[in-house]
């Protein structure tokens, strides 16, 4: 398994303070209900509305994605925004949470569809991130096979909203905080992680792979806005706004948890 999908340096024990530095991925999960609609496949900003719990860890608020496709990624859009609140009872912090951490597109992607995350624990954060959300909840498995040499076994889960790597953002004080997919997982089905750390040092995470804990919560689309008629004849195009604002699918939300 490459680095950059698996714990590299030291054990997390349960949903204790560890107090080390941790050069990889933490592996933790949870379990989610796909049922979100396609997004539009024209480039505009979609928002979601989140919540969440589980593990001592729990956060809510609103996402924001730009839905231009990602290059050699089907089915992803990249998280642009964010904003809400994030707590961590076990670590005793609260805070608003500040912003997604920005990095690149994956580049570049393999033959086989797999790509080393644009966001390494190398940029200080504690973990490996690309902040891509499948609104389909259809992720690939995204994580390169072993070098040769690599003892590891491969990791060839894909499957929920985000893949491996998962979103990253920031909470003030300093916290940073990655939620991703296990992928499902034989006997188990789909699973998520979520971990936090400060200035790099990891603290806490929720849930290991096939450990069978689950964070629940939900994910749901906010409904665009019709323009007003009159705005609409303002605009000069207002039957072609009407006609496209007509065909947008309101989406229903997605269920955390069991």
């Amino acid at each position: 398994m490459n680095s950059s999908c698996k714990l590299k340096a030291a054990e997390v024990a349960g949903t204790s303070h560890t107090g080390m530095l941790i050069g990889a991925k933490v592996f933790a999960c949870v379990a989610l209900a796909i049922g979100l609609a396609a997004a539009p496949s024209a480039a505009h900003a979609d928002s979601y509305v989140f919540s969440f719990s589980g593990g001592g860890l729990s956060g809510s608020g609103t996402f924001t994605t730009s839905n231009a496709a990602v290059p050699g990624v089907p089915g992803a859009v990249q998280i642009t925004g964010i904003t809400g609140t994030f707590s961590d009872s076990i670590a005793n912090f609260s805070g608003a949470i500040t912003g997604v951490q920005a990095t690149s597109l994956p580049s570049p992607i393999n033959a086989d569809g797999t790509f080393l995350p644009p966001g390494s624990q190398a940029d200080g954060f504690g973990f490996s991130y690309d902040n891509l959300f499948y609104p389909d909840g259809n992720s690939p498995a995204v994580c390169p096979p072993p070098l040769p040499g690599d003892p590891h076994d491969p990791y060839p889960f894909g499957g929920g909203l985000f893949d491996i790597y998962g979103l990253l953002f920031n909470v003030e004080g300093g916290y940073s905080v990655d939620v991703w997919s296990n992928g499902v997982i034989d006997k188990i089905g789909l699973t998520y992680g979520i971990g936090d750390s400060l200035n790099g040092e990891v603290l806490n995470t929720f849930g290991e792979p096939f450990s069978g804990t689950s964070l629940t919560g939900t994910v749901t689309p906010v409904p665009a806005e019709t323009p007003e008629p009159g705005s609409l004849v303002l605009l000069g195009t207002g039957l072609c706004g009407l006609v496209v604002a007509l065909k947008r699918k309101i989406r229903p939300s997605t269920t955390l948890g069991a």
